[in-house]
């Protein structure tokens, strides 16, 4: 007997756009899952203290500082104080564990790791595009690579992608599903790949950039596509899939080392 390889349907929403409510809408419509990563302010404005505690009783809240800072341009205290009082600002707003960290732009280094590990989360959501892979262990963390952002990008910009991140790996994808397709085909394709393959189809994106670049009706017709698809691929949260992905460790065991990190005063 053959076993189908083990596939997995993920989203994630940054920067807490009041539009995210819309978003929202539509993977609840479709039967997906979600995460969205909401900071305290952002430039393009967020989401009311009430819309977030209303968005937290469906969906995964993550944090994504607490005022949309580039980390690698802060300080280590502008750091610590962005990655650690968010978790800490939403938890108080949602009455939720906040377990997935995003480092706004997809920007961070080591040290950021270490602040985010010892702040208690168990997993950090990054920008690299065109993966199928899991959550990888490292520092301590589940990195989340993910597949394509609702985004019409070019070529220049996956190749960027991937030389940044040194997955270059990940350009073969391109090649075979890419090329000049519009992203919605291109998400179709590695979708597809992905059922047959085995992986984590990882759809990302920003809800004021589907308004801006007049991208809605292509998110709901890729959403309708990946719904069609949940009885082959369970639709999960990103915080879902990082657990899954480190059976070693515990939610519980994270939420005591961040307590007793906080009873010693970081």
């Amino acid at each position: 007997m053959i076993v189908k390889p083990t596939t997995y349907i993920t989203t994630s929403w940054d920067d807490g756009h009041p539009l995210d409510l819309r978003v929202a809408e539509l993977l609840t419509k479709y039967g997906l899952r979600g995460t969205f990563y909401i900071p305290m302010t952002a430039e393009n404005g967020t989401m009311t203290a009430a819309q977030l505690r209303e968005l937290s009783l469906v969906f995964e809240i993550g944090a994504h500082t607490l005022h949309h800072t580039v980390l690698t341009g802060a300080t280590e205290q502008q750091a610590w104080q962005e990655i650690v009082g968010s978790r800490s600002w939403l938890e108080n707003n949602t009455g939720l564990p906040c377990l997935m960290f995003c480092p706004p732009e997809g920007k961070y280094s080591g040290r950021h790791l270490a602040i985010a590990k010892k702040a208690g989360y168990v997993g950090v959501r990054g920008v690299e595009l065109l993966s199928l892979d899991f959550p990888r262990r490292q520092a301590g963390l589940m990195l989340m690579p993910t597949t394509i952002q609702a985004f019409p990008h070019r070529f220049l910009a996956f190749a960027k992608n991937a030389i940044k991140r040194k997955a270059l790996a990940n350009l073969w994808l391109y090649v075979i599903h890419g090329r000049a397709a519009e992203w919605p085909a291109m998400a179709e394709s590695l979708l597809r790949h992905a059922i047959d393959r085995g992986g984590v189809f990882h759809l990302w994106g920003h809800s004021w950039e589907l308004q801006d670049a007049s991208q809605w009706q292509r998110l709901k017709d890729v959403l309708c596509l990946m719904g069609s698809f949940v009885r082959e691929a369970p639709a999960l949260t990103n915080g879902q899939l990082c657990r899954l992905s480190m059976p070693s460790v515990t939610v519980l065991d994270q939420a005591a080392q961040a307590a007793k990190t906080a009873a010693a005063g970081g």
